[in-house]
Order: structure tokens, then sequence, then C-alpha cells
């Protein structure tokens, strides 16, 4: 049997210099699920997936519980993280906006609500759209000792996103990590039919991979035809600036349990997600004037960033201490942060116009 984690887990961290951990109902919800399953069942399990994913079997990942609870136990800390950062750069840039209702698709246990709901105080409606009934399933039983309202009154719809799909108008639609499941030529389809049904806000995540990476871009590309104001991570909505054999990514840290640990087969205290995303709004936003691309590289007296800029560029500069300011910010700053930091409040600009 699978022991019970030998520490306690810490409440929520989301300070960018920390590590961040899943809600400790959810990490108990996720332990009971597992009760019933040998440790051995599940690194085998565990390793199939792997496997599978790295192979490109992605249509056919999950084929039995034994890889469904594998997945929970080793993927959901990761994306829920993932989803949790995202979620507080919206808050961060639209403060004006409130999200009501929330829409994922391709949901599977439910990751991306829990985040969510943590996140947006305003949240009362949420509907989930998942192609495996049983993933469904064990998403529903996670939520039942959360005791909160929004995800226990979660509405769960059976669907796969390669069909037609009638989707309830959301304030907040999400694909996480679900497009690159899909055949290419029913994403463009798909991404028009969420933006139509996306009241204020569309988020699509992939792995921090170059292919993932190249779904995002052409994703990006399509939301600006249609329209769209991007919210992040890009300071700009002009072509993507990315070129060669470089692709565009960010990472976040992640707590492993003792249980993690002994699931993942590692050592360390913590593991990196890499992740490519795009965020667009039906309203402007008013954008940073640059997105740090790479690890600051701090020297004695110097800080030396790779950013992507406003004017639509990548480039290299050094922040020397002679500008004490922009110095003091960018000894703080990290990959993926906005710089320098907005010193006023940034609220949603009242007009359709695209910021270009």
């Amino acid at each position: 049997m699978i022991l019970k984690l030998l520490e306690p887990i810490p409440k929520i961290i989301v300070n960018k210099d920390d590590i961040m951990s899943i809600p400790e109902k959810l990490q108990q919800a996720i332990e009971q699920q597992l009760n019933n399953i040998g440790l051995s069942d599940i690194l085998e399990a565990r390793k199939e997936l792997t496997e599978r994913y790295r192979s490109h079997q992605k249509q056919h990942l999950m084929t039995n519980d034994q890889h469904r609870m594998a997945y929970i136990a080793a993927r959901m800390p990761a994306t829920y993280s993932v989803n949790h950062r995202i979620f507080e750069e919206i808050k961060s840039r639209t403060k004006s906006l409130t999200v009501n209702s929330f829409l994922d698709l391709g949901a599977g246990p439910g990751t991306a609500m829990w985040a969510a709901a943590d996140v947006f105080p305003d949240l009362n409606q949420v509907t989930l759209i998942e192609k495996d009934v049983q993933l469904a399933e064990i998403g529903k039983r996670l939520t039942v000792s959360s005791e909160n309202n929004v995800l226990l009154g979660a509405k769960w719809q059976l669907g796969d996103l390669e069909q037609q799909l009638n989707l309830p108008k959301s304030d907040l639609v999400v694909l996480s990590y679900s497009v690159g499941e899909l055949s290419e030529k029913v994403i463009p389809s798909l991404i028009e039919k969420c933006w139509v049904a996306a009241n204020q806000l569309l988020v699509v995540i992939e792995p921090g991979t170059p292919q993932g990476f190249e779904r995002i871009r052409a994703i990006r590309r399509q939301l600006i035809d249609l329209s769209g104001n991007m919210v992040a991570p890009c300071p700009h909505a002009m072509t993507c600036p990315m070129t060669g054999n470089d692709w565009c990514h960010f990472s976040e840290r992640i707590e492993r349990t003792s249980l993690h640990r002994r699931i993942k087969e590692g050592t360390l205290g913590h593991e990196d997600e890499k992740y490519s995303y795009v965020v667009f709004s039906k309203m402007a936003v008013e954008l940073p004037e640059s997105r740090v691309l790479r690890h600051p590289m701090r020297k004695t007296g110097h800080v030396n960033l790779v950013l992507c800029k406003a004017e639509g560029i990548i480039k290299q500069e050094t922040v020397s201490k002679k500008n004490r300011e922009l110095y003091r910010q960018a000894r703080k700053v990290e990959w993926g942060s906005p710089f320098p930091d907005e010193s006023i409040e940034i609220e949603l600009i009242q007009t359709q116009k695209k910021i270009y």
C-alpha cells in the first residue's frame, strides 16, 4: 500500500521566489484515491505513461485505472501550479475584471478548476468537458472533501474536443495541456469556438517544448487575426520574434512531497515544470514594457537580461548599478517576469482597440 506523507503539506505558496505546492485538501484527496493501489503498480503505470508521451501516443495515453491514478499523482501538482501561476498573472493584469464562470476543455481530473477556484474569489459556475469518463469520475471524487461549493457544484460533461461541441459562454475559457492531444486539422476550428465562447478571456497552455511552443505560436497568430487582445506572456501583438531553434517557454518550480518523490523516483524536494502559454482578452489590456525570457545573469555591478520587448524584438540588455531603481528590480526579477515592474495598478482599458 502507498504510505501516507511523512510531512505536513504547507499552505499554497504564490511568491515568485518560493516553491509552489498544491492545496492540502487536494493532496489528501489524491492520496485517498491511491490507498488501494500498490506503489509498484503506480510506478509501472507512470513509466508507461512517460514512454507513451515521449513516443507521441498521446491520443491513447491512459488506458486503465493504474494509468489514471499515476497521472493524478505524478502530474496534477505540476499542472495545478502552472495554471495557478497563469491565473495569478491574469488577475494582476486585469484588476477590474471579474471571473464568475469558467470553462475547461479537456479538463482531465479537473486540475485547472482547483487553481481557478483558489485565484478568482467571485467564481461561481464551472463547466468541465472531458472525453475519458473514468478520469472525470476521479475528478469528481477528488472534490468530495474539498468543502468548496464551487468545486462541488462543477458541471461535468462527457465530450471529445475533436467532435462538434456546444460550448457554454464563460468568462474564462481554458485549454490546459489539451491541444497537443488533438489532430492538427481540428485545432483552428476549436480555437475559434473557444474564442466565441469566451466572454472575457481565453487561456491556452502547452508543454514547454519546441512542439508545444509552435502550437502556441500558431494559436497566437490565429487569435490576433480574430481581433483578440494580448494579455500574456507577450508584451506586444506583433509577429513573434523567436527564430531558429529557440522557443519561448517558462518554468514553474513545484514542491515534491515524499509521496511525489517516490512516484517520480526522484531525490530532490522540487521539480521544474516547463510550459508555453498564451492569454487573450476580449478587451484591451495594458502590457508590460518587456518580458524576461531567460534566467537573469547576475554579475558584480550589473545584470544581463534577455528580454522580449514591446517593440516586437528580442534584445539582450545590461542593467548596471548606475541606474539604481532598474538595477534593484533587475536583481530581483526572474525568468518569466515582466520588466520593469509596473509601479501603478494595471486596469482594463475600456476600448476594443488592439494594442500593437
